[in-house]
């Protein structure tokens, strides 16, 4: 409780003077872009598209902290189009169904998206034109109870009983499709030699180092290998001015912009906006002061 006679300084901030980092502010005017590239093409930059844009860019800035490097040392060159694209298909790296992946890249690091198991799920039951109700992808480790049964007429099954906490050796990875019509179903194997393979080639393309993907998510990385394998032959039909819009916002750089990514806008607060409060029993409404919350759309990862 704070008496009558006693005095405290509170600041006062202005709503309108609401800190944003730089990056916000980029994210912010590459979406004003991409909707004025989509509104030239007769499309609609939808609510849940640009939501999806500042989830992506945030998923960004988080990803680029953890790494230890600035904005600075990130080249932008295309990451419009990336997010664009990733916004549309509704893919939140919050709930692991995309990875991003900074690459060094000579004296700058490239912002690499990766589609997790979850992320080409997701986006195969989304678009898929053969009504795919379901693809369940899942390791298999000794220990495990799998029983297949392939029939092509009638559409496959099969019986999969995980012992409990298994950390067991794998020894195989399973991609379960499940259709409207049951006779489509059908099982999908990859031995762990073929595993191997699928990892072997991803570390050659990286320079023989494996991706981040691959060494923190290992089990995750088998799901998405053959869940791949299952979909390739699954047409997806992703709606074309998903692909316009990403083909037309590729010019969109961080030149459009002028902006320095490592500035800060900050709140200077004046001595006419200090004011002093008389504070009484702190049950009384009338004489209550509020404090006024910075008001941000945009989360800080600090």
């Amino acid at each position: 409780m704070i008496k009558n006679d006693e005095k405290k300084d509170i600041a006062i901030v202005d709503k309108s003077k609401t800190i944003k980092t730089v990056s916000d502010k980029y994210i912010d005017a590459m979406a004003k872009e991409a909707e004025k590239v989509m509104n030239s093409m007769g499309l609609e930059l939808k609510p849940e598209v640009k939501s999806g844009l500042f989830n992506l860019g945030l998923a960004c800035e988080k990803t680029i902290k953890d790494k230890g490097i600035s904005w600075d040392q990130v080249n932008k060159d295309g990451l419009p189009s990336k997010l664009l694209y990733y916004a549309q298909l509704n893919l939140n790296p919050a709930n692991n169904e995309l990875y991003i992946l900074p690459y060094k890249m000579g004296d700058t690091y490239v912002l690499n998206f990766e589609e997790s198991y979850l992320g080409k799920k997701k986006k195969i039951k989304r678009f898929s034109s053969d009504k795919l109700v379901d693809a369940i992808a899942f390791v298999v480790r000794e220990g495990d109870l799998y029983e297949p049964d392939v029939n092509i007429l009638d559409g496959d099954t099969l019986e999969f009983k995980p012992k409990s906490f298994n950390n067991g050796q794998i020894i195989g990875a399973v991609c379960y499709l499940r259709f409207e019509d049951s006779s489509k179903n059908r099982i999908i194997e990859m031995s762990l030699a073929e595993l191997e393979k699928v990892k072997d080639a991803s570390k050659s393309k990286m320079g023989g180092k494996l991706s981040p993907a691959w060494q923190k998510w290992e089990a995750e990385m088998y799901k998405k290998a053959v869940l791949k394998r299952a979909l390739k032959d699954i047409y997806v039909d992703v709606p074309v001015e998903y692909q316009n819009a990403y083909m037309s916002t590729e010019e969109i750089d961080n030149s459009n912009y002028d902006l320095n990514f490592e500035e800060k806008t900050t709140v200077t607060i004046s001595s006419n906006e200090v004011k002093e409060a008389e504070y009484t029993d702190a049950s009384s409404d009338e004489n209550k002061t509020e404090a006024v919350e910075n008001d941000s759309n945009y989360a800080e990862f600090e």
